[in-house]
């Protein structure tokens, strides 16, 4: 008998290292608050991802981070981490890190940004903080909206004036009660719903529909504030985790912890066709488009300088690099592809980003 049970607690034992290095809740970080936190030994997704609404892939800023939540600014995303004490602000471009600042919060896990502060959930002591961007200071702390003893909160998004916050019972999924909350910012309670999904996360607004992505499902619920019904559905780039949404305005971002990856998404990339061969924009004008693979980038000013433009496929992989010097226009060739339609990111040497749709018939 003692032998059996012996092999028995060997076995468990093994199972227990076989499932993961360290135990991890429902958001991909270690649970009991494990503080010597090396590495998640996950890695950057940079070609690989099968949804046709990617269209650009960015590293998260350190390879130990454990991603959550993410917010924009209205020029660069906000990045906050497991264990990692530091908000990184970086380039949504390629991910570089612009600037960070120190933070006290060991567990975030919801970020979102109000215009002029960011603010961040702290999953161990069932806070919101309201964070100076220039140095990290506290300007307020409220809390969290739910009962403290239970109270798991995830996403946060910004609503205008009040701010949106998932908020789970627990590290995992078998305690009924999830919950989205709209609270001002002392913390009271506007509105509860049932929160949607069997494990709720990330959070954005866009101005008129609240998405939420849900880390069981690993897929992304876009839902209707007037009745909190999901009038859509879409998966979440890069499989389990996607614990972090932002909106910058047209694209939606998610951040996974499984992938290390920061995914921008555009919702409506296929029946969003243009109507004539024009493109107008900033600097360039793309003609013809559509077109039957040959597309020419010429400024709009008849300047020159350098710039790289990048394609993406509809599967979000670059399948086209090149870099310009003292140019005014620029020549690419899709006719060796076989899909018809593409995406395109302008870079310049000053820093400013172009990006849109090319079309081949």
């Amino acid at each position: 008998m003692k032998t059996l049970i012996l092999i028995l607690v060997l076995i468990f034992s093994i199972n227990s290292i076989s499932i993961g290095q360290v135990g991890v809740d429902n958001n991909g970080n270690p649970l009991n608050g494990a503080e010597s936190v090396i590495s998640n030994s996950r890695s950057y997704d940079n070609n690989d991802v099968m949804y046709s609404q990617v269209i650009n892939v960015i590293p998260s800023p350190n390879q130990s981070t454990f991603i959550g939540d993410i917010a924009f600014d209205g020029e660069y995303l906000w990045v906050e981490g497991y264990n990692e004490y530091f908000l990184h602000q970086i380039s949504p471009v390629d991910g570089s890190i612009i600037r960070s600042i120190p933070t006290s919060v060991e567990r975030p896990h919801g970020l979102t940004f109000d215009g002029n502060y960011l603010w961040l959930s702290d999953g161990a002591n069932k806070i919101i903080q309201k964070i100076d961007t220039s140095n990290g200071n506290v300007i307020e702390t409220i809390p969290t909206p739910a009962d403290i003893n239970q109270s798991y909160p995830g996403g946060l998004a910004w609503e205008g004036t009040n701010i949106w916050i998932n908020d789970s019972k627990g590290p995992q999924t078998d305690t009924p009660g999830d919950s989205t909350f709209l609270i001002d910012t002392n913390g009271a309670i506007l509105q509860s719903y049932d929160a949607k999904g069997d494990y709720p996360t990330g959070l954005a607004f866009d101005g008129q529909y609240l998405w939420s992505s849900d880390n069981v499902t690993d897929e992304i619920y876009k839902i209707d504030v007037t009745t909190f019904l999901v009038i859509d559905t879409i998966p979440a780039p890069g499989g389990q985790y996607p614990n972090g949404l932002a909106f910058d305005g047209q694209y939606l971002w998610v951040s996974n912890n499984d992938r290390d990856s920061i995914y921008q998404i555009d919702l409506d990339p296929v029946t969003s066709v243009f109507d004539n061969s024009t493109i107008p924009s900033n600097q360039f004008t793309v003609q013809p488009n559509p077109s039957s693979g040959r597309f020419i980038f010429k400024r709009d000013n008849n300047s020159k300088g350098n710039f790289s433009i990048i394609i993406h496929n509809i599967k979000g992989q670059i399948i086209l690099n090149k870099d310009f010097t003292n140019s005014g226009s620029a020549v690419i060739e899709l006719d060796e592809f076989n899909s018809n339609l593409f995406f395109y990111t302008v870079l310049f040497e000053d820093g400013t980003v172009e990006s849109g749709k090319l079309i081949k018939e």
